[in-house]
């Protein structure tokens, strides 16, 4: 009846861990498979014209979309739900073109719709992409601890996570901004360090004792600075 119970427990316990790496991962692997066919329209149908292979990929457009339609995203990326779904629509705008011109000799509008078809997918991957690995990755523990342990108020996951916190921060704190947005750097680097001084503010907090409401105020202001650095990048 242990060995039950023990074997019990690992599954449950095996299950509440996948749930959550599904929970924090930013990725939409149907997005990333709809790549392939996108990749031949743009790099070999649309620069060579070859008509006949643009339409010979009209039912992978059509089936790729109908699996990004259907996507649900993680709870991490929740925040970015709207604009997701006002790109999903657009890009099926799109599709809807290409199948359509496909189907006629418009070899204009093809190459067209194909080039309106491959931009509205950079979009859409723009959109759930993180602007830094690293400031994803301090998300991800964040999540866990704003979405999951503070509202249940499990201390000792609060514990666990400030030690996440801290160790993700300091990869953060060395990385480099993306050459592409070389503007918002001063920007970025005052709002980083906004963000570090939360980080350990919360740690003095967390680690003071058990008091819920000072810890609960503190994780309110360690979110909205997370919030204000990638709000940067919006």
């Amino acid at each position: 009846m242990k060995r039950l119970f023990a074997l019990l427990l690992i599954c449950l316990s095996s299950y509440v861990v996948a749930q959550h790496e599904t929970e924090t991962s930013s990725s939409v692997p149907e997005l990333t498979s709809y790549h392939d066919v996108i990749y031949k329209m743009w790099h070999n149908g649309w620069p060579e014209k070859d008509i006949p292979l643009l339409k010979s990929l009209a039912n992978d457009v059509k089936d790729g979309y109908s699996k990004i339609k259907n996507v649900k995203l993680s709870g991490i990326l929740r925040d970015k739900k709207e604009n997701w779904e006002k790109g999903v629509i657009k890009l099926g705008d799109y599709v809807e073109e290409y199948l359509s011109t496909s189907s006629k000799n418009d070899s204009v509008g093809l190459l067209n719709a194909t080039e309106k078809l491959h931009t509205q997918y950079e979009m859409l991957v723009r959109v759930i992409r993180p602007v830094m690995k690293e400031v994803d990755e301090f998300h991800q523990v964040l999540y866990m601890l704003y979405h999951y342990y503070l509202p249940e108020y499990n201390y000792e996951m609060i514990k666990q996570s400030v030690l996440g916190l801290k160790a993700k921060f300091e990869t953060l704190e060395k990385a480099e901004l993306p050459k592409r947005h070389e503007s918002k750097k001063e920007k970025f680097l005052e709002v980083r360090n906004e963000l570090g001084m939360s980080v350990a503010n919360f740690n003095v907090i967390v680690m003071k004792g058990d008091n819920k409401e000072l810890i609960s105020a503190a994780a309110e202001i360690l979110h909205s600075k997370y919030e204000a650095l990638e709000g940067i990048f919006k």
